[in-house]
């Protein structure tokens, strides 16, 4: 059994082991790998702390170039599963 800091360590390895990565790829392949993305595609989050406690999540509205840029790296994904898919179908063949 893996320790929660193997397994971090795995996913992080994970998400930062693609080329050319910005800090939106990065956000959206954790959210992905987390499986949490369509919890998070058009909301933000605000905590408020009490001290060292949480008082309360409030979930607002992503705001419109947050989306569209978290848009722009699903539609990245996309397209890159669908080369990898092609390449295999043709692989299948010979």
């Amino acid at each position: 059994m893996l320790s929660k800091q193997e397994r971090l360590n795995r996913l992080k390895q994970r998400i930062s082991s693609g080329p050319q990565l910005t800090i939106n790829t990065e956000f959206y392949f954790l959210a992905k790998e987390l499986g949490c993305l369509a919890d998070l595609l058009g909301r933000e989050y605000e905590v408020e702390y009490e001290g060292d406690k949480i008082k309360r999540i409030i979930q607002k509205p992503m705001a419109i170039p947050s989306f569209i840029k978290l848009i722009e790296e699903l539609e990245k994904d996309y397209k890159n599963q669908e080369k990898q898919m092609k390449k295999a179908n043709r692989k299948g063949r010979k």
